[in-house]
C-alpha cells in the first residue's frame, strides 16, 4: 500500500524474493506484491542473491529462536525498478558464499552477497548510475576487513562513470565506521546530511543506541537534493 501511493522514479529494494518451488507460501513472495503496487515502472532487474528454503537462527533480532519455512526453495536478491531505460545491468559478487543455503550453522561465515549496479538512460541523453547493495551482516555493525573491502569495489565502480551517480542499500554498518567513511570524500551521505537518528525499526536489538542507522543514500556530488 504503501509503495503504490509514491510517485517513484527509480525504486531500489533489498531482501526481495521470488518463488521457485509452487508450493512456497505465497504471502513470502515480495516481488509479485511490489510488481502489483509498480505497474507505472516498466523497467526492471532482478539481481539474485542467494536461494533457500527456510531461514533459522539462535539469539538474533531479540528473538531467542528466529525461525522461517518458506514452504519451498525462493531465491532472494535486490531489485530495481525504474521508468527510466536500463542501458546497462550488472550483479557483482563482492563476498563469495553458497548460492543455495541449506545449512545454517555456518552462516553469517558463509553469506553470498552481490551489489547491483545499472546504468539508465535519462531525458536528454543523460546518463545516472545507481548502485544497489545489501551489505555483510555483522551483530556489531562496525566492520571488518571484509565490508571494508566491499565498499572499496563499490566506490570503484561508482568513480567509473563521468556522469552522476546514486549508492544506496542496506550497509549493515554504521556510518562512523571506516568501512563508510570512505565513500564520504566523492559522495554526499543523505543520512548524515539530514541527520537522521535511525533507519531500523523500535524492534531491532541496538534500538538502544543514540545513533542506529545502517541505511544509506549517497550521491555524487553533482546531483541536486530536493
Amino acid at each position: 500500500n504503501f509503495i503504490s501511493k509514491q510517485n517513484f522514479d527509480i525504486l531500489c529494494l533489498q531482501e526481495v524474493a521470488d518463488k521457485i518451488d509452487s508450493s512456497v507460501n505465497p504471502d513470502y513472495i515480495s516481488k509479485n506484491y511490489i510488481d502489483t503496487a509498480t505497474k507505472n515502472l516498466k523497467n526492471s532487474f532482478f539481481a539474485k542473491n542467494w536461494i533457500l528454503k527456510d531461514f533459522h537462527r539462535k539469539d538474533f533480532h531479540q528473538k531467542e529462536s528466529f525461525d522461517f519455512d518458506f514452504g519451498g526453495f525462493i531465491e532472494v536478491g535486490n531489485y530495481l525498478k525504474s521508468k527510466f531505460k536500463i542501458i546497462n545491468k550488472v550483479n557483482k559478487i563482492l563476498k563469495k558464499g553458497p548460492v543455495k543455503v541449506i545449512d545454517w550453522s555456518k552462516w553469517p561465515d558463509n553469506q553470498n552477497k552481490g551489489v547491483q549496479m545499472v546504468d539508465l538512460q535519462l531525458p536528454s541523453f543523460k546518463k545516472l548510475r545507481i548502485i544497489n547493495y545489501h551489505g555483510i551482516w555483522t551483530r556489531e555493525k562496525i566492520g571488518n576487513d571484509e565490508t571494508l573491502k566491499a565498499c572499496q569495489k563499490i566506490l570503484k565502480l561508482a568513480k567509473a562513470v563521468n556522469y552522476p551517480v546514486i549508492i544506496v542499500g542496506d550497509f549493515n554498518l554504521f556510518p562512523s565506521t571506516s568501512s563508510m567513511e570512505i565513500f564520504y570524500n566523492d559522495f554526499v551521505s543523505l543520512v548524515n546530511k539530514y541527520n537522521i537518528s535511525t533507519t531500523r525499526p523500535k524492534s531491532n536489538e541496538l534500538s538502544n543506541l543514540k545513533r542506529n542507522v545502517v541505511d544509506y543514500i549517497l550521491v555524487s556530488k553533482d546531483i541536486k537534493v530536493n
